[in-house]
């Protein structure tokens, strides 16, 4: 049986995912290029790690958004579709904006230089899956609750 969460926690739930993936992030390449490696600094990334994964699961999992938004066109009634196209919309145009930020300030301070190695475009990648079912957490307040 999956527990139900109030609103206000999902967005709580979303606010924490991301902030631990872009701390995960941070760190990693902390490690890689900046102070090497520690043992605190691979405990602090495990830690985001853990993090990301029970509010992936709680947020996008367990609220049953992760279902609708990768479900078939076909299996979704008028309101899930309009709602589903509104919340890829909006995160094709933030995806957008972030990409191209990250690429221009990768090109102004020579970060490009060096190899980014997976963790940026792993992170980016499920920015991108884990964006359409925030929107909708952010925009609706009525679906699926």
């Amino acid at each position: 049986m999956s527990k139900r969460i109030s609103l206000r926690s999902k967005k709580i739930g979303v606010v924490i995912n991301y902030l631990s993936l872009l701390w995960f992030v941070a760190l990693f390449y902390t490690g890689e290029h900046i102070i090497g490696w520690s043992t605190v600094l691979v405990a602090a990334i495990l830690v985001s790690i853990l993090i990301i994964i029970i509010t992936f699961v709680t947020v996008h999992v367990n609220s049953g958004l992760w279902k609708l938004i990768h479900s078939k066109i076909e299996k979704l009634d008028e309101r899930e579709i309009y709602v589903t196209h509104e919340s890829l919309r909006y995160s094709y145009a933030i995806m957008s904006i972030i990409l191209l930020l990250i690429i221009f300030v990768m090109a102004l301070t020579s970060m490009g230089k060096d190899a980014l190695g997976p963790i940026l475009p792993a992170g980016l990648i499920y920015f991108a899956h884990t964006l359409p079912s925030s929107v909708i957490v952010w925009k609706e307040k009525d679906l699926l609750t």
